[in-house]
């Protein structure tokens, strides 16, 4: 029998050395070099984080909160290198979620029938 965990470890080792994550990690080291664009960053994450974390605890985020996540969130658009990095970000998830569904169609097959 497989060692599961094993196979997974490897597939982890093998995911930092796609084209995908290798050109995230350049962008990512590019956008964070740029002071400005860093910081901004930085704001849209700690936004994004605290709206999770109410939605998490089940609570809707006030109008107040949602224009100020739009607010930074429109700010990205002035800086490059952080829309840059998003896009290789959607590259890196589209990814992700391709292994995801070879990695959970064992029980999909299974409850399709």
């Amino acid at each position: 029998m497989a060692n599961i965990y094993d196979t997974a470890n490897q597939l982890e080792r093998d995911l930092r050395e796609t084209e995908q994550y290798m050109t995230l990690v350049s962008a990512f080291e590019s956008m964070k070099a740029d002071e400005s664009s860093y910081q901004v960053f930085k704001e849209f994450q700690n936004a994004q984080l605290e709206i999770q974390n109410l939605m998490g605890q089940g609570q809707a985020p006030d109008e107040t909160k949602m224009q100020e996540w739009q607010t930074i969130a429109k700010k990205l658009d002035d800086y490059p290198l952080v829309k840059t990095l998003m896009e290789h970000e959607q590259a890196m998830d589209l990814l992700m979620r391709d292994i995801n569904g070879i990695v959970t169609k064992p029980m999909a097959d299974l409850y399709k029938n």
